[in-house]
């Protein structure tokens, strides 16, 4: 274990608290995607200090998408990390279900965002889509099939079990 400590102490680290939005629509859910990248993730963005979650959600929403939205019920979270060449990332996912009255899936909204779009994608492809992280779309399928939840997922492994 000495060895990784020393590993990650000299990488550079962020984390990340990211609220994230369950739209969904039909057979459909909304996704967002970094131009450029080859995942999508769930709308959404960071938590700022002094804000919270449905608030954060509401603004990052209404920041990238332009329209109002109402975010419902607590669905779950999920705990993931990754690196991109540099850098550590560990983040901390707190999913809830969104609607969006203005929008469906016929048709792509659109960004406000220049380096994101978003487009709906079948509840049942989003392995093909490589929807990130990967533990988000399991809670998809439970909270669909009405499971009880919250859901809680992680890429960590478990050590103290």
């Amino acid at each position: 274990m000495g060895d990784f400590v020393n590993y990650m102490e000299r990488q550079n680290q962020k984390y990340h608290v990211l609220a994230r939005g369950i739209i969904i629509s039909g057979e459909n859910i909304l996704v967002a995607h970094c131009k450029g990248m080859d995942n999508t993730f769930l709308p959404g963005g960071h938590v700022e200090f002094r804000e919270g979650m449905r608030t954060t959600l509401y603004r990052e929403i209404e920041e990238e998408l332009g329209q109002d939205s109402f975010v419902k019920e607590y669905i779950g979270c999920v705990e993931a990390d990754f690196e991109i060449p540099d850098t550590y990332h560990q983040e901390i996912n707190h999913l809830f279900r969104v609607v969006l009255p203005k929008i469906s899936h016929d048709l792509n909204p659109e960004s406000r965002e220049n380096h994101l779009e978003f487009y709906w994608i079948k509840i049942n492809e989003m392995e093909q889509h490589n929807l990130q992280p990967y533990p988000v779309r399991d809670i998809i399928k439970r909270y669909l099939n009405n499971k009880e939840g919250p859901f809680w997922e992680s890429t960590f492994k478990d050590y103290g079990d």
